[in-house]
C-alpha cells in the first residue's frame, strides 16, 4: 500500500465555479428576480464573476474561484448525504449589492446547509456530479466508520391478573 492510501489527507479540495441564473418574473404588476442554480463545474480560474448569458429577462452569472472542501470531522454528514435517496451538492449564497446573489460556500455537509438556512441564506441543491461521487466515497470510507447497531433488550412481560 502506498503512503497516501494508508494516510489519506485530512482534507481534500476541488476548485469549482458556480453558475447562478436570474430570471425576472412578474406577478400582480410586480417584477422580481427568481434565482436558480444552473451549474457547478470544476474550474481553476481566478476568483471573479462573469456574465455568461444575457437574454430577455434571463441572466447567468458564473462565479469562479470557489472551493469544495472535504473535512475529516464532517465525514459522517458526507456519509449520510451519499446514502440518501439523492446525494446532493449544496451551494450556499448570500445577498450581493451588485449582482443580487453571490455563492460563498459549496459543500456536501447537510448540517452546515441547515445552519445557514436558519440564518436566511439562500440554499441551492443539485445532484452530486458523477466526477465527484467516487472521490467522496473514497474519502468517507477512509475517515468514517458507522457505529454498530446495538440490540435493544426487551423488558420481560408482566403476568396479567386474568
Amino acid at each position: 500500500m502506498t503512503e497516501m492510501a494508508m494516510n489519506p489527507p485530512e482534507r481534500t479540495h476541488w476548485p469549482v465555479s458556480v453558475t447562478l441564473r436570474r430570471a425576472m418574473r412578474e406577478r400582480r404588476g410586480w417584477t422580481f428576480p427568481a434565482w436558480s442554480l444552473a451549474a457547478v463545474e470544476l474550474d481553476t480560474a481566478e476568483r471573479g464573476v462573469v456574465e455568461t448569458r444575457v437574454e430577455e429577462g434571463v441572466r447567468d452569472f458564473r462565479w469562479s474561484g470557489l472551493r469544495l472542501s472535504l473535512h475529516r470531522s464532517n465525514a459522517e454528514t458526507y456519509w449520510y448525504n451519499l446514502t440518501s435517496r439523492q446525494p446532493s451538492l449544496l451551494v450556499i449564497c448570500q445577498e450581493d449589492p451588485q449582482y443580487g446573489l453571490m455563492p460563498w460556500l459549496v459543500t456536501l455537509d447537510q448540517d452546515e446547509s441547515a445552519r445557514q438556512q436558519e440564518s436566511e441564506a439562500e440554499i441551492f441543491s443539485t445532484p452530486l456530479p458523477a466526477w465527484l461521487i467516487d472521490e467522496v466515497e473514497r474519502f468517507v470510507m477512509s475517515h468514517y466508520r458507522p457505529e454498530p447497531r446495538r440490540r435493544k433488550r426487551r423488558k420481560p412481560r408482566e403476568a396479567s391478573d386474568e
